[in-house]
């Protein structure tokens, strides 16, 4: 992940005004919102009822303005990575739940990767978030998830329309169902080719004509080629490195199935308070997916100078183990640069994820190669500007909270 050349963001400032305008409420225990977020709209953060559920047929109106454009001007070029990241591998993902389901509700969200993104949105509440990964697939995959969770009238017709299965309305799981019986009904048809084909040419088009994106025609081959990897293994694909290691990942199942240290199931789709809340924020235009290099020169920094004019602050920042690829020096020394300028609250977090390649991480779980832990972000910033760490295994050991 190296630095990226520095470009130009030319219409940032109206889209972030535009945004701004159109947010939620304040949320509990954050700073003052600015005036125009003030002037916002006052539909509540709590997740949407069964019964409050917007229509699949309802026209998409994304409730920050110019969606597209903010993607666009908050994007930087692109880079490669050394596994396509089409689900999660990080067993741990809900070892820190309870401390991060307990935080304040509210604030700004920054996160990286695939789906466990949406598990940390239901459990942190926040009231906007930005999805910053180096590889551009990974904003067609979220601009692919949108669309899913507008469409879905339930957590197994999502299901169903990611591995293109049909749905079946009249025998749908209850509310209260758990995520076994919505796995379940999620897979009681059979897959069907012209069904799939049909939800992505339909995805697509509403990429460009509603959410304001442009696909190019490399973009329309990546995401035809990543949506059909879900349609062949269906609900037990798993991640995969692009040159294999041999090492057995964790399948899209056992991830949807695991549970916290407790034994409680925690994942986005384990509740459907949980799934209505994600739900919410993607048909509300709050889940903004941006190409980014977390030591590069533009999308870090563009987010923290939206931030910094509207009165925003980061709360919770999952890095995952991308650190891990930024100890050069040079780029370390411009991570530390970019964290330390996002606004963020007195309490803000980077959660992060230690993965065992020969030294077991002081928390790790019996039976997990992955270690999930939180960590102070102002701290870490202190830390690091007066004595840089050169060792990954003492950054995700140092400093944890929670």
């Amino acid at each position: 992940m190296a630095p990226k050349t520095p470009r130009l963001l030319p219409c940032l400032a109206p889209a972030l005004a535009l945004l701004v305008a159109t947010a939620c409420d304040p949320p509990r225990k954050e700073p003052a919102p600015s005036a125009a977020a003030s002037a916002a709209s006052t539909a509540a953060a709590a997740p949407a009822s069964a019964s409050a559920v917007v229509p699949a047929s309802a026209p998409v109106a994304p409730a920050y303005g110019p969606f597209g454009e903010l993607v666009r001007t908050l994007s930087e070029p692109g880079g490669d990575f050394i596994s396509d990241n089409l689900i999660s591998n990080e067993t741990s993902y809900l070892q820190t739940a309870d401390a991060l389901a307990a935080r304040p509700e509210g604030g700004v969200y920054i996160g990286v990767g695939p789906e466990q993104n949406f598990t940390y949105l239901a459990l942190t509440r926040p009231r906007l978030a930005f999805i910053v990964d180096i590889r551009r697939d990974n904003l067609l995959q979220h601009l692919y998830y949108r669309f899913l969770f507008e469409e879905a009238e339930s957590r197994s017709h999502f299901l169903a329309l990611l591995v293109g299965r049909p749905y079946d309305a009249a025998t749908a799981p209850p509310e209260d169902a758990d995520i076994y019986a919505v796995l379940k009904h999620a897979e009681a048809k059979a897959p069907d080719p012209e069904l799939f084909a049909t939800t992505v040419d339909r995805a697509m088009k509403r990429m460009q004509e509603a959410y304001g994106v442009t696909l190019g025609d490399k973009d329309k081959r990546a995401l035809a080629r990543m949506t059909q990897v879900f349609f062949d293994k269906q609900i037990d694909l798993r991640f995969e490195l692009k040159e294999s290691s041999g090492r057995k990942y964790p399948s899209l199942r056992e991830l949807l199935v695991a549970a916290d240290p407790a034994g409680k199931r925690r994942g986005f789709l384990a509740t459907d308070a949980s799934f209505r809340f994600v739900q919410r924020m993607e048909r509300e235009g709050r889940v903004v997916p941006v190409v980014g290099d977390f030591a590069g020169d533009g999308a870090l920094p563009a987010i923290a100078a939206f931030l910094q004019k509207n009165d925003l602050r980061v709360s919770t920042f999952y890095v995952s183990n991308v650190e891990q690829y930024l100890l050069d020096p040079k780029v370390w020394s411009k991570w530390i640069r970019n964290v330390a300028a996002l606004p963020k609250t007195d309490d803000a977090r980077l959660l992060r994820c230690y993965l065992d390649q020969g030294q077991k991480h002081p928390k790790q779980m019996e039976g997990h190669r992955t270690a999930t832990v939180l960590a102070g972000m102002a701290d870490f910033v202190s830390r690091e500007q007066k004595k840089p760490t050169r060792s990954w295994f003492k950054i995700a050991s140092e400093g944890l909270v929670d």
